[in-house]
C-alpha cells in the first residue's frame, strides 16, 4: 500500500515539474544590455524581446490590459529594490498573436533612477493569467568615469544655481571615450551624460563655458582630426547644437604643401585621409 502511494506521490511530482515546465516554455523573455558598464547619467540602453510560444493573445499596457510587461531593478544587492517612477508602459501597447514575437530597444533610465555610482541588476518579467515568465538576470555597472577636467557656470538670474560640468572618459571596445557630465547644485539635478566620442589621452580636452551659456569642448579624437562640441546651457535647458570634426591645422598644411610641390615619397598622389564619425 505504502508502496503504491510512494509511486503516486512520484508519479504526481513528475507531472507537476512537467506542467511547469511546459508552462516555462509558452513564452521567451529575454534582455540585452547595451554594455556592462555605464557613465553617471548616460542613458542606460537594452533591447527586451518576447516570443509568444502559446496559444494565448499578449495583450499588454492598455488602460484594460491583464497581461503586463515590468523589469524589476536591484541595487548592491537582492533586497535594495530601486522604484520605478513612470507609470508609462515598459514597451508601451502591444499585442502578439501565437507565435509572434517583439523586439523593443528600451532606455531604461527613463523608468528608474540609476544616477547612483554602483551595480545594477535586472530582470525583465512578463505577467500572463497570473503566471511569470522570466529572463535571465543581467548586471551593469554605473561608473563616475576617470576625470580629465571640469568647470562650473553660473547664472545671472539664478545667482544660487550653479551647474558642474566633468569632463571623464571610460574605455569602451578597445577605445577610450570622451563624455561629458553635467550636475546642477543645489537640488542634485543629473543631467543626460554626452558620449563626445572617441578620445585620444595625449592631448587633453579643452573646455571653454562663455557667460552667455556657450560651452565648447574641443578634444582631438584621432592622431590628425579633433572633434568640435558646443552646447548651449540655460537654467532649464542644456542642449547639443553643433558638433563637427577639425582636421589638425599642422598636418593639414603639411598635405597640402606636399601634394602642391610633388614631394610624395612614392611620387604619387595622396589622397587626405577622411575620418569617419558615429555619434550616438
Amino acid at each position: 500500500m505504502r508502496s503504491a502511494m510512494k509511486k503516486g506521490f512520484w508519479v504526481l511530482l513528475c507531472g507537476v515539474v512537467c506542467a511547469c515546465r511546459a508552462s516555462a516554455q509558452q513564452m521567451e523573455v529575454s534582455l540585452t544590455l547595451a554594455y556592462n558598464a555605464f557613465v553617471v547619467g548616460e542613458p542606460v540602453l537594452l533591447q527586451a524581446e518576447l516570443l509568444n510560444a502559446s496559444r494565448d493573445m499578449i495583450d499588454a499596457g492598455g488602460k484594460n490590459s491583464l497581461d503586463r510587461l515590468v523589469m524589476e531593478v536591484t541595487l548592491g544587492g537582492q533586497y535594495n529594490e530601486v522604484p520605478c517612477f513612470n507609470p508609462a508602459p515598459l514597451a508601451g501597447t502591444f499585442q502578439l498573436k501565437p507565435g509572434q514575437a517583439l523586439k523593443q530597444k528600451l532606455e531604461l533610465d527613463k523608468w528608474f533612477p540609476l544616477v547612483k555610482e554602483g551595480r545594477y541588476v535586472i530582470r525583465l518579467v512578463l505577467i500572463h493569467a497570473g503566471m511569470r515568465y522570466e529572463s535571465a538576470k543581467k548586471s551593469f555597472d554605473v561608473v563616475p568615469g576617470i576625470p580629465v577636467k571640469d568647470g562650473v557656470q553660473m547664472f545671472v538670474n539664478k545667482q544660487k544655481l550653479k551647474r558642474l560640468f566633468k569632463l571623464v572618459y571610460w574605455h569602451r571596445n578597445q577605445t577610450d571615450r570622451l563624455f561629458l557630465r553635467t550636475e546642477d547644485e543645489p537640488g542634485q539635478k543629473v543631467w543626460d551624460a554626452i558620449d563626445l566620442g572617441t578620445l585620444m589621452r595625449t592631448v587633453p580636452p579643452k573646455l571653454d563655458i562663455s557667460p552667455d551659456g556657450e560651452v565648447t569642448v574641443v578634444h582631438r579624437s584621432t592622431q590628425d582630426a579633433y572633434i568640435r562640441t558646443v552646447l548651449w546651457s540655460l537654467p532649464d535647458s542644456l542642449e547639443v547644437v553643433e558638433r563637427n570634426s577639425l582636421l589638425d591645422p599642422e598636418i593639414s598644411a603639411s598635405q597640402r604643401i606636399k601634394t602642391l610641390y610633388g614631394e610624395m615619397a612614392d611620387g604619387q598622389s595622396v589622397k587626405e585621409k577622411k575620418a569617419w564619425w558615429k555619434f550616438w
